[in-house]
């Protein structure tokens, strides 16, 4: 290895390697190592609740729908991995920018928003204002059948309320992103 001077200490200090790429410090790599681990996880565990939960409302609730969702979700956490993988192994090459854009798009705003949507407001909302006691009258009007179903599964609701794990994945997809500004 090439020394190129006291590395300074910041996350993604820059070493160069024999062949002229840049790598990053040993400590460098290891916080890196554990931010894609955790973004990756963090993504496959929030696809397959949400997932999970789309295929049981398919069966309880007999909505085919629901089991079409089911099966995009694992697509989705295979793209966003795939992207995370770009990204970690071409980490100083052009690909890894176009990967960053990906996650930031799939992995940040796009599993923000599903989680924002189809946690926090047909979940979370929904069992607030029933078990706040709102009239079945509003409830149905913001909650339509056949899409929605009032609370009568607590399986359905809990599993619900558990996509709320969507936004602990958005944040760590973000923090992948953020890093690899912080590189550049």
């Amino acid at each position: 290895m090439i020394e190129t001077g006291p590395l300074q200490p910041v996350e993604f200090a820059k070493v160069a390697n024999e062949e002229g790429r840049y790598a990053m410090s040993s400590s460098g790599h290891a916080q890196s190592r554990r931010t894609f681990v955790t973004a990756a996880v963090s993504v496959s565990v929030a696809g397959l609740i949400s997932s999970g939960h789309h295929v049981y409302g398919a069966l309880a609730y007999e909505t085919p729908w629901r089991l079409a969702v089911s099966l995009w979700i694992p697509a989705f956490v295979l793209f966003v991995l795939s992207m995370l993988f770009l990204l970690w192994k071409y980490a100083n090459r052009p690909v890894a920018n176009i990967a960053a854009w990906f996650v930031l798009f799939s992995g940040v705003v796009f599993q923000a928003g599903f989680t924002l949507f189809e946690c926090v407001y047909s979940h979370v909302l929904k069992n607030i204002l029933f078990f706040g006691g709102v009239s079945q009258e509003v409830l149905l009007r913001l909650f339509p059948a056949p899409t929605y179903h009032l609370p009568d599964n607590m399986l359905f609701e809990l599993t619900g309320v558990a996509q709320l794990a969507g936004f602990w994945a958005a944040w760590c997809a973000w923090r992948v992103f953020q890093k690899h500004l912080i590189r550049k």
